[in-house]
């Protein structure tokens, strides 16, 4: 049985924590230590609650993501691996993901802001912690967390995230925030953690671009352009492909517009290309079958190592899989199903850019149809006119989204072996 647990927190963090006021604010820089801060408030406000509490309507002590999945990829192995054998934990329930205390104290409860929040109403909450609350729909703070924690007396609140542009509603949220007299806002960039290397910093400098990284590393509020690849340029099309690369393909679904993306990536890793494509442009339906039998010709004309398959059309998935075992065919046999939901499109836009700014991406001259899709690529505007960060609707973008989920999906395995 466990006795102690460490929550031991760094300078700037215990800056925050030890804050008295009823709502705060925090915009910092990845690997700050967020998460570990949000986790340890809500562990304290639970632990140390002593109020009275109304069996008809008790409290918890929220811990908040805008998904649920995600709120329980982040915190809920944390949680489990700081209260399981605690003597003052009651039971833990791992199906509603929520930690009950002895002695009268608040629960613990994992939730997510799906569907607008409408899995948060009803709660009385003592303690809410929402994590990535730039992700997070401002209609379930206005209309949900916060009436919620105004019907609790002394209740409290910590937001914390990181900013995506002036146009987006945290911008004007951080801005009265510091203006208002109940709330504490702090910033801290990522060097403000200790313990992050300063060779993660450097690295980030060189391998991001300048906007991406002032984003990202000192939580600036960024004006961003409205091309989405800004760092591609004339020099990322080329007529040489080296020979010693490994192919790899990534497929956009869709009855009427799906795209097919060859990739090559060099065997060092060093780069990636875009050597060959398929769009179906002539507005027609297209069958599964027909989508399958082209990518099944490239994985035989390029002898692909592997598919990148989105997880919309698991039906599509698994009749890839059963035609290379039919056909014999290495690609398709080795299929990966792509979570789209894993890393959003603007998170795998921002690694596609940062390849180019690298120059560790390049598009063959030739395919002309893929070079317009990213060079059109662009960002949304809202009512103001202003760009906010996130794609346009209805522009022409599957070959975009078919080279990203193979791109995304290699970047991320690239880096994991490091």
């Amino acid at each position: 049985m466990k006795n102690v647990f460490n929550l031991s927190l760094h300078k700037k963090q215990k800056q925050v924590f030890l804050d008295p006021k009823r709502f705060k604010l925090l915009i910092s820089g990845r690997r700050f230590g967020k998460s570990r801060l949000l986790l340890t408030s809500v562990l304290v406000a639970a632990l140390s609650f002593n109020q009275p509490i109304d069996p008809a309507s008790p409290p918890v002590c929220l811990i908040v993501m805008p998904t649920l999945k995600a709120c329980r990829a982040i915190h809920w192995e944390p949680l489990l691996n700081l209260l399981e054998g605690q003597p003052f934990v009651e039971s833990i329930s791992r199906t509603d993901f929520r930690v009950k205390l002895k002695g009268g104290k608040p629960d613990i409860l994992l939730r997510g802001a799906d569907n607008q929040g409408d899995s948060l109403r009803g709660l009385k909450i003592a303690y809410v912690g929402v994590d990535e609350v730039q992700d997070f729909p401002l209609k379930a703070w206005q209309d949900v967390l916060y009436p919620a924690l105004a019907d609790t007396p002394n209740s409290k609140a910590l937001l914390i995230g990181t900013p995506k542009g002036k146009t987006h509603w945290l911008y004007n949220f951080h801005l009265e925030a510091k203006l208002n007299k109940d709330w504490s806002y702090y910033h801290f960039v990522t060097k403000d953690n200790p313990f992050v290397p300063r060779s993660f910093l450097r690295k980030a400098e060189l391998t991001l671009p300048p906007k991406s990284y002032r984003q990202e590393m000192e939580a600036s509020f960024e004006d961003f352009d409205g091309q989405i690849f800004d760092q591609l340029s004339n020099k990322h099309f080329t007529t040489s492909i080296l020979s010693e690369v490994t192919y790899y393909i990534g497929v956009d679904w869709g009855d009427t517009n799906p795209a097919i993306a060859v990739i090559g990536l060099t065997k060092d890793y060093s780069k990636f290309y875009i050597i060959d494509s398929w769009y179906n442009s002539t507005g027609q339906p297209v069958v599964q079958d027909e989508v399958l039998n082209k990518v099944a010709n490239f994985c035989t004309k390029y002898n692909v190592r592997r598919c990148y398959l989105p997880d919309d059309r698991p039906a599509s998935i698994k009749a890839a899989r059963n035609l290379g075992k039919q056909r014999n065919i290495e690609g398709l046999l080795r299929t990966k199903q792509v979570n789209r939901n894993a890393t959003k499109v603007m998170e795998g836009c921002e690694i596609i850019n940062s390849l180019f700014y690298q120059d560790r991406l390049f598009i063959k001259d030739s395919l002309s149809e893929v070079k317009s899709q990213f060079q059109d690529y662009h960002r949304a505007t809202n009512g103001s006119g202003n760009i906010v960060n996130k794609p346009a609707e209805n522009q022409t973008d599957h070959l975009v989204d078919a080279a990203r989920y193979a791109l995304v999906n290699l970047h991320h395995a690239i880096e994991a072996k490091k």
